[in-house]
């Protein structure tokens, strides 16, 4: 499959755009793919016909009666420099912008220009019924379409990008208008650094996940906005680079007239304990955090869980902020409200539902995070394709290695749209009663690996990447998966590295994990699968089901091979 261009700057980046316009005749899908293309970048989308309507308190089909074309044209104008010299967005056009070469001229300035062409038979096909299109209402809607299509098509063809609408499905259109803005480097360039907020409407917690560039700086101004506004909170977070990210938190909440304090716990998954949670309860105490107290989890999933379990319990519950800075993190285990700690029997077997206030995901925190730990980013990623996105994972078997050399554009969106398709699950069931044990997809055998390496030495994200690909195969051998579910998945996970040879596991230790899989009720496991890429469901099976895969697996750990991902 042809793979999507992405651009990686050679030192500074071009001056940002600031906007996106999209023309083309009415009914061309300028406002239905913008809001595609809004969902993706996380630019906003302005509409000018809804803001000229706004403005004038009218509908554009009673301008057109009362004051004629021209006027509205002058409005046009009008609402047009105003949205070129606003913040930066998508911006949907009415289908005769282009008659005037000074809005041309703005739109040049300000950044890039997409035609979407459709043709008249098209137009009538989906004006059908639709009485407020002024320009159409004439007898002869056929000829009347035709005549204006061919004053304004060589006007419209002055863009940027020209994309094809006709008989197109506005989800594939919006695909190929982000892929070829992507060639444009002022447009790379403003969406490297502009924020995308990604809501979760979690009903009573909802909350957004701030991506992007340049945020931890800005901590401080942000948890400012909350009412109550806090005093005093908690930053957690453990040895190592993040430490350095920790104290830059620090700083910017003491510039908010938030008195800060710095917690460091010991690095690794060691530090999920009952001991490690009850040394900082202590530091709650002695910083004199009260219940208008914030903590904030400067880390990657380690981190996150801890503090994040010591925020929902201490005081009853403390405000808890997610400061992600390991990939893992940013996808998967930030978002959601899962908080968790470790027992000697096994992982993440006591914890709490403690939705964040807030998070905020620094892309520039990936900067020092070695390579493996964006493979488990990564894994998670696909994973997350695997179940709900089929579009994503296409793009991923064309851009993973674009996410590891952590290209700005490719990462963002890697980032972003991970967080929009868990912020969907999420909020459909905050308590994971229903769809969102979906995400456990490649756990139940990869957390019964984990357990069953020696002193941690499987990463969770190798862990979880065997854990697909086995449960797929298993799911393929009972008739529950088609073959091209394992097939593919094995194949991605193969090429970016993730099926290396496994460390010794011992059998017995993982089987009995195994058994005490939180999935399991009642005697019967609740295990996903991948039906098919992109369409996931829970379904019950007994606890032997995979038993003879996780003997097949623990058999080849600490050989030299890759685990297989064209067996079962």
């Amino acid at each position: 499959m042809p793979k999507l261009s992405l651009l990686r700057p050679s030192g500074s980046l071009a001056p940002p755009a600031r906007a996106i316009f999209l023309v083309g005749f009415m009914a061309a899908g300028k406002t239905t793919v913008g809001r595609l293309l809004a969902s993706e970048t996380g630019l906003p989308l302005v509409d000018t016909d809804e803001l000229i309507e706004a403005q004038v308190g009218r509908p554009i089909s009673e301008i057109f009666a009362t004051d004629g074309e021209q006027a509205f044209r002058d409005l046009e104008s009008d609402v047009l420099a105003q949205v070129a010299a606003g913040p930066p967005a998508l911006v949907a056009t009415g289908g005769g912008i282009m008659e005037r070469p000074a809005n041309v001229d703005v739109m040049r300035r300000s950044g890039s220009i997409v035609w979407l062409r459709v043709s008249a038979e098209e137009v009538l096909a989906r004006t059908e019924g639709d009485a407020t299109r002024p320009l159409l209402s004439v007898p002869d809607r056929m000829a009347r379409a035709r005549e204006l299509l061919a004053r304004r098509d060589p006007l419209y063809a002055q863009a940027d990008i020209v994309v094809d609408t006709s008989g197109r499905p506005p989800r594939q259109i919006a695909r190929e208008v982000r892929k070829a803005l992507l060639s444009d480097p002022r447009v790379v360039a403003l969406l490297v650094q502009h924020p995308m907020a990604v809501p979760v409407k979690v009903r009573g917690a909802a909350y957004q996940v701030l991506i992007g560039h340049g945020l931890l700086h800005r901590i401080g101004e942000m948890v400012a906005r909350f009412r109550p506004r806090p005093k005093t909170g908690a930053v957690v977070t453990t040895e190592g680079a993040c430490v350095t990210y920790a104290e830059a938190a620090v700083q910017a909440l003491r510039q908010a007239d938030c008195r800060a304090e710095l917690m460091v716990v010991p690095d690794g998954e060691e530090s999920k304990s009952l001991a490690e949670l009850g040394r900082l309860y202590a530091g709650f105490a002695r910083a004199g955090l009260d219940r208008s107290s914030w903590v904030f989890a400067v880390g990657g999933g380690v981190v996150g869980d801890l503090a994040g379990t010591a925020a929902a319990t201490y005081l009853r519950g403390l405000a808890l902020c997610q400061v992600p800075t390991s990939l893992l993190a940013q996808v998967d285990s930030s978002v959601g409200g899962k908080v968790a700690i470790n027992l000697p029997e096994g992982k993440n077997l006591v914890g709490a539902f403690h939705q964040p206030r807030l998070v905020v995901a620094d892309l520039d925190t990936l900067t020092t995070l070695p390579e493996e730990h964006m493979l488990e980013g990564l894994a998670e990623g696909i994973k997350h394709a695997a179940l709900f996105d089929r579009a994503f994972f296409e793009w991923l078997e064309g851009n993973a290695e674009a996410v590891l050399r952590r290209d700005p554009v490719a990462l963002r969106y890697f980032v972003a749209r991970n967080v929009q398709l868990k912020s969907a699950i999420v909020s459909q069931d905050p308590t994971e009663r229903g769809r969102r044990a979906l995400l456990n997809y490649g756990h139940t055998i990869g957390h019964a690996l984990e357990r069953g390496a020696e002193e941690w030495a499987l990463s969770h994200g190798r862990a979880v990447a065997v854990g697909m690909v086995a449960e797929a195969w298993a799911a393929v051998s009972a008739g529950m998966a088609e073959g091209d579910v394992a097939r593919r998945l094995g194949a991605l996970l193969r090429r970016v590295g993730l099926l290396a040879a496994l460390p010794p596991v011992n059998y017995d230790t993982a089987a009995a994990a195994l058994g005490l899989d939180k999935k399991i009720a009642g005697g019967v496991l609740r295990l996903p699968v991948v039906r098919r890429i992109g369409e996931a469901q829970v379904v019950e099976v007994g606890l032997d089901f995979l038993a003879d895969a996780l003997r097949g697996i623990t058999a080849r750990g600490g050989g030299s091979q890759p685990f297989s991902c064209e067996e079962g």
